[in-house]
């Protein structure tokens, strides 16, 4: 059963991404642009999510995920290339009642992040019902091409 929502006043909290690959850099990408807090825990990371975090525009902890990583989260995105540790994470999170998104099993966490787009004071969201992020993908962006149009 799915139920989207758009969450709202996420400046009290911390986005936890761990995984410093191209899929963590994509959830990164998204909640910066969302004007969310984001802490990266990996020992190692992209070009960009370094860029970032050299600018300030994150906070990376260079280092594999420990017990006690959770405790100020607010979001958690599991996205590394261990598929036992995003587990545990996933695990670590639904205990402590977080928000939690795991890349490699989706069915494991509790939200998926939708395809989007911003503009302005609109922000559109497409989600499917059957997990392709593909399908989500191009919905979004022919109803960015939809509202060009109409500018």
């Amino acid at each position: 059963m799915r139920y989207p929502l758009t969450l709202t006043n996420l400046g009290g909290g911390i986005a936890i991404v761990f995984g410093g690959g191209i899929v963590g850099e994509r959830k990164v990408r998204s909640l910066l642009a969302a004007g969310v807090q984001v802490r990266l825990i990996s020992p190692s990371a992209t070009r960009q999510l370094t860029a970032w975090a050299e600018g300030g525009e994150l906070e990376w902890t260079q280092r594999p995920y420990q017990d006690g990583d959770l405790a100020d989260a607010g979001l958690v995105f599991a996205a590394t290339n261990v598929r036992a540790v995003n587990h545990e994470i996933a695990a670590a999170a639904h205990k402590q009642g977080l928000l939690v998104n795991v890349a490699d099993s989706p069915a494991e966490g509790n939200f998926h992040s939708p395809a989007v787009m911003r503009r302005d004071d609109l922000i559109v969201s497409v989600s499917t019902n059957s997990g392709r992020p593909r399908r989500a993908t191009a919905a979004r962006d022919r109803i960015a091409a939809l509202l060009e149009t109409e500018e």
